[in-house]
């Protein structure tokens, strides 16, 4: 989240002219005249945002995957300890969620490509 905050407003500095302009051929709003600006449209926002999503979505899912492993791990060496297998049971709930929550986000941005097009 921390690159989001500090990468964000060197992304998105755009040179105050030409904001606002409706260039139909361009595919949407032109954000900025500079034809080397990493965003010249609405379009490239968009793909931009979707593509961190997808980027965010794959390290949850990466980040659940390993937990359950560790999950796994602790029922394996609890021994019959009931706090350990309590633990245990709480991380393997917690990463199913995480893992869940990974799926919704790779499906908001397949859905969100094709409505937009990308």
């Amino acid at each position: 989240m921390l690159l989001v905050v500090v990468a964000a407003p060197a992304a998105l500095a755009q040179p105050t002219s030409g904001i606002g302009n409706v260039d139909p051929a361009l595919g949407g709003d032109n954000i900025g005249s500079d034809a080397n600006a990493p965003i010249q449209n609405t379009d490239d926002l968009i793909a931009i945002i979707l593509g961190l999503v997808n980027w965010v979505a794959w390290f949850v899912a990466l980040v659940a995957v390993l937990f359950g492993l560790y999950a796994g791990i602790l029922f394996i060496t609890a021994g019959g300890d009931d706090e350990k297998l309590t633990k245990a049971k709480n991380i393997l709930l917690y990463s199913i969620v995480g893992i869940v929550v990974a799926i919704l986000a790779f499906s908001i941005v397949a859905i969100s490509k094709s409505i937009a097009g990308i």
